[in-house]
């Protein structure tokens, strides 16, 4: 056991993993070859026990199927298929292959990648010893048109007229339409006929084509050019006919008014364009066009907009646009803004300069919210249920209460039902989130139990305003009418949200009666991006409490400096959100003082590259009709919007920025002196903002006298903003120029034929096998084992030689009792043997003590003429010693002999006892 032994047992099976690229790259006839040889694999003769796994691959890697004897091969892959990550794909499967079997890869796939470096996997494969086999699709385009390009310049004054270069790569002779929109309106390129477009025709190779435009309008323009053959045969894939390229066009200055009321707000609007503002008002929906949008204006004003009616990449590109890209951010107030429309937490209210938060010392009405989260069978719907749950946490204030409820299959609660998250304060949110995150969202069979659970969660918190939101696919049986009534008595609304799953219009319409019952809103989703617009608006219900409305007066600050510069008074309002002033480089030049204390009315800072201000009453008659009617209304507010705006670009930048020949995104900045020399030796920093709005900064390195040049990855489809700012040696902000680049489709639509050469190369790396998609299966077997190294899987066997051992011993001890009573046994029944008799003797003198006697420790006994001498003075000896007597006396030796006789008749149990009354008399012998 202490040498730790093990059996080792050799494996004989084999694990086959198959990788399959689903990307829309390869075309759909040759994807079916592919199944159809995978079909084959799966029919192979194997081994009882070997298995097959399956990976799909597309942007990303999806597991199908994982190893197992009885496995079918699966290919449905629900990803994104416009790019190709086999990098990830290699390293998925082999996370997945199992140590007891031999093990396999086969991978089928066009060999293009986008994303990543399958060769880096790769090497990982071969470490283990993993051969990887191939089966190319191949394809070549001989038909094929790509827009290549489309460019524009990056900056150009208004009224400037510019070039815009088309350039459209073909295979061959044919004809076609170029079609050209700015702003999403077509342009007419053929004066004078019925069509706008114009028809171009190709030659074989890169065809070039010049566009004249004029630049009438300030902001961002962007241009998207297609070109339309007249042979759709003469083209295979549709997403490569078409480019895009932004131009932002330098003004005098623009502001964005994003509202969903403008009627709400004329006079904010007479007032900002009276001051020669050029002003844009448009609904919150803009917002998702993106930073390269926002980047035409300086400035951006939210006039009572909701958080709910943005999503998130909009939220991320507002905060994008004024920390990175330098623009101006003003948010003024209203029954659906700051904290009260939902915007606590969001990534927007990071640049404002207040916290949307209501005052901690604060004695509010609370408010109370109860999720209950159902499974929705829907793709990723545990992933949407996180993301509704987290929104709508979000949303609260930190004095809200806040409590999440699942169904558990494991049974308890109330019918299965859980809290996930008990009810109580919000906080600081992390625990929510965190509880929102790991979550398990199981298939409830009714929402009795969980409505009852919510009911008494809710009921047991001192809250003002009590809400349930209910996300599932309708499916669970509804609530009965008696606890309905309990939740109407309680004035505790119930809002339902059904999404995807199966449930038929039957569950719709008790999910929306169960709504309407109870005072809620019912929702029926099919696009779940949406469910984190609805939970943020159904959050913000419990904090309408943030509203104060009254007769406020305003206590105004003197400023030397900032938008609110000459303004000693104002008129007082009648109403605002409650926000909390920050702490550091924030300034409040306006407050609202009142009998529980005081709060900010307009409040501003700098924040990154760009400033944020805010004014937390209306600008119309609900809260402001007192300033409507003030003498100053117009420059007021003129100069709060100009202080927010981004200042010019300098006309001593020039900037420029496309797509390498390696796919990279390049942007170089020219700089020069206002003498006309070049500025050399400044400090470049660029940021990145990624089409989905997060950001990324990037060094820019002189590369020459006065330029200045930055790479970053291209990744993803849209338009990347690149914001480069410069400054001199001493630190000091000379400007900042901002430049697109836009990506039309993915690298993946780019290629018009299979890369045949990386895939042998992965097998002969690997010594893996270039399979024929009408391969002899039976020639060729997938599950082949020659040359792979069979595993090994040792046992330990130490701990069973312990139990073992421990057995022996018990049996052991037995034995060696056993042994000595039928030795005894025996010497009873030959009495006459010399040595048995010699043993007899010692263990008789060891049972009695005289006085005086002394043991003789080197006397040996005769035991007969043939006998060996006995040494008393061994054990047996050592055993007796200060016991034995000696008396010298023939009298007491017959004695001894006559007792030993008798001895051999009794049992043991009687010797013992004349040995104790024997003792016994010679101890009192002794005493006397």
């Amino acid at each position: 056991a202490l040498a730790r032994p093990s059996f080792v047992q050799r494996g004989e099976s084999l694990t086959l993993m198959v990788i399959a690229d689903r990307s829309r790259s390869i075309p759909r006839e040759l994807a079916r070859t592919g199944e159809r040889f995978l079909a084959r694999v799966e029919e192979a003769k194997r081994e009882t026990e070997d298995r097959i796994g399956v990976v799909t691959v597309a942007e990303a890697s999806e597991i199908r199927q994982t190893p197992d004897p009885n496995a079918r091969i699966k290919l449905d892959h629900a990803g994104d298929l416009a790019a190709t990550n086999l990098a990830d794909a290699v390293r998925t499967a082999i996370s997945l292959l199992p140590s007891d079997t031999a093990n396999r890869i086969l991978l089928v796939s066009d060999g293009n990648e986008t994303e990543s470096n399958v060769l880096e996997s790769i090497e990982l494969a071969r470490a283990n010893s993993i051969p990887v086999d191939v089966l190319p699709i191949e394809y070549q385009y001989d038909s094929e048109i790509v827009f290549s390009q489309l460019k524009a310049p990056a900056r150009v004054r208004i009224g400037q007229s510019v070039d815009l270069r088309a350039f459209i790569d073909s295979k061959h002779e044919t004809t076609g339409r170029l079609r050209i929109f700015q702003n999403g309106r077509e342009l007419d390129l053929s004066p004078g006929e019925e069509r706008r477009s114009r028809v171009v025709a190709l030659e074989p190779g890169t065809n070039a084509f010049s566009i004249p435009v004029s630049m009438e309008q300030a902001g961002s323009q962007k241009f998207e050019a297609v070109f339309e053959p007249d042979i759709t045969e003469h083209d295979v894939l549709e997403e490569n006919n078409r480019f895009e390229a932004v131009t932002f066009v330098g003004g005098e200055g623009r502001v964005l008014v994003i509202s969903e009321t403008p009627g709400e707000i004329e006079a904010f609007l007479a007032a900002i364009r009276a001051g020669g503002i050029e002003t844009v008002v448009e609904p919150p929906g803009i917002l998702a066009q993106g930073p390269s949008f926002l980047n035409g204006f300086d400035s951006v004003v939210l006039a009572n907009v909701p958080r709910w009616n943005i999503d998130t990449t909009s939220d991320r590109a507002l905060k994008s646009y004024v920390h990175d890209l330098g623009g101006g951010l003003l948010m003024l107030g209203g029954d659906r803004s700051f904290g009260a429309g939902g915007w606590i937490d969001s990534e927007t209210a990071e640049v404002l300069p207040v916290r949307l938060d209501p005052p901690q010392e604060r004695q509010m009405t609370r408010g109370a919210l109860a999720l209950i989260m159902h499974s929705c069978e829907m793709p990723q719907g545990n992933f949407w249920g996180e993301k509704t749950a987290i929104a709508a946490i979000e949303a609260l204030s930190s004095l809200d209460y806040v409590g999440i409820i699942t169904f558990n299959f494991g049974g308890g609660g109330v019918n299965g039902c859980t809290w996930d998250y008990p009810m109580q304060l919000a906080g600081d949110k992390s625990g929510a989130i965190n509880a929102a995150k790991s979550m398990v969202i199981g298939d409830m069979p009714d929402f009795t139990g969980s409505m009852q659970l919510a009911l008494a969660g809710l009921m047991n918190v001192n809250a003002g305003q009590r809400h349930v939101i209910v996300i599932s696919d309708g499916d669970p049986s509804p609530p009965p009418r008696g606890l309905l009534d309990e939740y109407a008595t309680a004035g505790v609304s119930i809002t339902t949200v059904m999404v995807g799953g199966h449930g038929t219009p039957s569950d719709a319409r008790n999910m929306q009666g169960v709504a309407e019952y109870t005072g809620g809103t019912f929702y029926q989703v099919s696009n779940p991006k949406v469910l984190p617009k609805i939970f943020i608006k159904e959050a913000t219900l419990v904090t309408r409490t943030l509203i104060q409305e009254g007769r406020f007066p305003v206590q105004v600050s003197p400023a030397l400096d900032g938008p609110s510069r000459g303004f000693n008074e104002t008129p007082r309002v009648d109403g605002f959100v409650l926000t909390v002033a920050r702490e550091g480089l924030a300034k409040t030049p306006m407050r609202i003082s009142s009998e529980e204390g005081t709060d900010p009315l307009l409040a501003y800072w700098n924040h990154g590259l760009g400033k944020a201000v805010v004014f937390t009453s209306d600008v119309g008659a609900r809260w402001a009709e007192g300033w409507l009617g003030w003498s100053l209304f117009q420059p007021f507010w003129e100069q709060i919007v100009r202080w927010s705006m981004r200042p010019a670009t300098p006309s001593t930048l020039a900037i420029r920025a496309g797509v390498d020949d390696e796919g990279r995104g390049v942007v170089e900045v020219e700089a020069l002196e206002t003498a006309g020399g070049f500025s050399d030796l400044l400090k470049g920093e660029a940021r990145v903002l990624r089409p989905d709005g997060g950001s990324e900064p990037i060094a820019l390195q002189q590369i020459g006298p006065g330029r200045y040049r930055a790479e970053f990855p291209i990744e993803d489809e849209g338009s990347y903003l690149v914001n480069a700012l410069l400054a001199d040696a001493g630190g000091d902000s000379i400007s900042s120029v901002q430049a697109a680049v836009s990506v039309p489709y993915r690298a993946e639509f780019a290629t018009t034929r299979d890369n045949r050469a990386l895939l042998e190369s992965i097998a002969a790396r690997t010594g893996g096998r270039v399979y024929d998609p009408e391969e002899d299966l039976s020639v060729v077997d997938p599950f082949d084992r020659s040359g792979l190294r069979m595993p090994s899987s040792p046992t330990r066997i130490w701990d069973i030689v312990v139990v073992l051992a421990a057995g022996l011993f018990v049996l052991d001890v037995a034995v060696r009792r056993l042994s000595i009573e039928r030795r005894r046994a025996s010497t009873r029944t030959a009495g006459g043997d010399g040595t048995v008799q010699a043993w007899r003797t010692a263990r008789r003198r060891a049972a009695r003590r005289e006085d005086g006697d002394e043991v003789d420790r080197t006397r040996k006994v005769d035991v007969g003429d043939d006998g060996p001498d006995f040494d008393v003075a061994g054990s047996l000896a050592s055993a007796t010693e200060g016991s034995e007597r000696r008396d010298g006396s023939r009298a007491n030796d017959a004695r001894k002999t006559e007792d030993a006789e008798d001895a051999a008749d009794e049992d043991m149990t009687s010797r013992l006892l004349r040995a104790k009354r024997r003792a016994g008399t010679d101890r009192e012998s002794d005493d006397g």
